[in-house]
């Protein structure tokens, strides 16, 4: 039992080896990103080969991922009430205000978006999409995500992760941030003011299910497009979303 477990848990590795900006790799480098031996990380290629979980090119013996990963991620969606019940709601505030909208969730001490509807102003924020991730201090889904953490949880993670800078104005200290997510708590919102992305500024509010933080809605918007008035009106807007999200979720 103890060997069908570890079997199981190797191949994950292996398939979480790869992502949206991951190139084919042959065997010895799959085995060196995954910390395997080349004959097991071989073996398992095979076994996820034959299930369709990942595809060798015939030519070049590189291993990227299979078919398979597509019903299974189409079911995710259809079957997750985060992603069923959020993309209405995120459509409709993309509507209404032209900027683009996501759903991150956190994943391995970052901000994983799992969700995005992309602007239809002319001018639009920098382009992301589902699977990017971005580091919990500097966007302000991770803020709002930290701030829905134990402060005992919030500590570690940050001891863990530190707080990376991604530009001049990422925040440089632990007692700004705190400062910050005491701030979430307060208003129900959280701002990333040119932290991840110079020229970007982005607002996102807690979604609730069972009394408990699950993902963070958040909008990305040109800082040349916005005065101080604007954006707090997106700021209640985007609260009342994830609140309406939070509803169906049955918070």
């Amino acid at each position: 039992m103890q060997n069908s477990t570890q079997s199981v848990r190797r191949a994950l590795t292996l398939l979480k080896a790869f992502d949206r900006a991951t190139p084919p790799l042959g065997v010895t480098e799959l085995a060196a990103r995954v910390g395997l031996h080349k004959s097991t990380a071989y073996r398992l290629a095979v076994t996820l080969v034959a299930e369709g979980f990942l595809r060798q090119d015939p030519i070049t013996g590189r291993y990227s991922l299979g078919d398979s990963l597509y019903r299974v991620a189409a079911g995710f969606v259809e079957q997750d009430p985060l992603m069923r019940e959020g993309r209405p709601v995120l459509e409709a505030l993309r509507d209404a205000c032209g900027h683009m909208v996501s759903l991150a969730v956190l994943d391995e001490g970052q901000a994983l978006f799992v969700l995005v509807v992309e602007a239809t102003l002319p001018i639009r924020a920098a382009a992301m999409m589902a699977g990017d991730r971005l580091p919990l201090s500097v966007s302000a889904a991770g803020k709002v995500l930290l701030a829905g953490l134990s402060r005992a949880q919030a500590d570690e993670m940050l001891r863990r992760e530190g707080l990376p800078r991604l530009t001049p104005a990422s925040l440089a200290s632990r007692q700004q941030l705190m400062r910050e997510i005491a701030a979430i708590h307060r208003e129900g919102v959280g701002w990333s003011r040119e932290e991840a992305v110079t020229g970007l500024l982005a607002i996102s509010a807690p979604v609730r299910r069972a009394g408990r933080t699950v993902a963070a809605m958040s909008m990305a918007c040109p800082t040349n497009l916005l005065t101080a008035r604007s954006a707090d009106q997106l700021a209640r807007r985007l609260r009342a979303a994830a609140d309406q999200l939070s509803e169906h979720l049955g918070a």
